[in-house]
Parts: structure tokens; C-alpha cells; sequence
């Protein structure tokens, strides 16, 4: 025989097993903040402090490589700025009018970093399945850098910023 439910009985029933499946796919979805460098995307740690800021008050230091555009300063930190696209001698897939880019600030106080980016960045998520073992054609020295590679439309790499910049910077020493 037949038991009948009150219709809010059933309908809880499907609510937990959605819970259960939106509670499983955040827990094995990875978050980043992200940027692209030519045709490679960048990702890093989404709790990482990052935000835009104006890039009309860069001040360029002479006898430094073309990749370093110089210093500005944001709220009384000094804040070396580079374009990363220079530094691998990758192409910008992006033309911006003017040569104008947006300024992506990573980090807190001393370990502050700006980078030259020509398309606003974004939030992403990817699956640990999308990881990839295989080995990847990326530039020259940013094997080094790059803590895992995701695959998923294109090529992303995760960096640790803190390691980045001190690998960036170290010519410099």
C-alpha cells in the first residue's frame, strides 16, 4: 500500500541533497584571482590582497630593463610596477587604444607589486581534476615560479606571489 507525504515533506527531501551537492562542488572547486599573459592565464591565491589602481603616476627609473616601468605610489607605499608580457617577450593578444593598461596592486605594505595588465582581471574557479601532469611549452623561467599548471580552455598557472616577486626582483639585488 501506498504512503502519501505532505508535499513540504518532500520537497525538504530534495532541498538536502541539493545542499549536499552545492556543499561537495565548493569543496572541490579551488578559487583564484586572474590575469592573462598573452595567452596564458595567472592565477593566484583568491584571499591575496589585490585591487586597480591609476597608472597615469608611474615614475620611471632610468638604466632598468624595459619589463620594470617604474615606481608609483599607493598610500605612502612604494610600488615597483612591471609588465610581465615584456618580461617573457610574449605578445599582448590585446591592443589596448593608447597603449593604456590597467594596474593589478598585489600584496600588503613591503611586499607590494604592481603589474601591467591590458584587460581587467577576474575571479575563476577550477576543479582539482583540472590539474595537469603533462609537461607545458610555457616562457623561459616561469617553470620556476609556478606552483601547479590547470588546464581547462587554455593554459593557467598558479603562482605564489610572495615567491614571484622575490624571483622577479632578484636581478636587482
Amino acid at each position: 500500500m501506498q504512503q502519501l507525504i505532505l508535499p513540504s515533506e518532500a520537497l525538504s527531501s530534495f532541498k538536502a541533497l541539493i545542499d549536499t551537492d552545492i556543499e561537495e562542488t565548493v569543496k572541490t572547486l579551488n578559487h583564484f584571482h586572474s590575469f592573462m599573459i598573452g595567452n596564458i592565464g595567472m592565477l593566484m591565491d583568491n584571499t591575496q590582497p589585490c585591487e586597480i589602481i591609476d597608472n597615469r603616476n608611474i615614475c620611471k627609473i632610468p638604466l632598468t630593463p624595459q619589463w620594470f616601468k617604474g615606481i608609483l605610489n599607493l598610500r605612502g607605499n612604494s610600488v615597483p610596477v612591471v609588465n610581465l608580457n615584456e618580461y617573457y617577450g610574449i605578445k599582448s593578444s590585446v591592443q589596448k587604444r593608447n597603449n593604456q593598461h590597467h594596474i593589478l596592486a598585489i600584496g600588503k605594505g613591503k611586499n607590494l607589486c604592481g603589474i601591467e595588465i591590458p584587460e581587467l582581471p577576474s575571479k575563476v574557479s577550477f576543479k582539482e581534476s583540472s590539474i595537469t601532469n603533462r609537461k607545458v611549452n610555457l616562457p623561459k623561467n616561469m617553470n620556476e615560479q609556478i606552483e601547479c599548471i590547470y588546464e581547462r580552455n587554455g593554459i593557467w598557472v598558479k603562482i605564489d606571489t610572495s615567491i614571484y616577486f622575490s624571483h622577479l626582483f632578484s636581478s636587482f639585488h
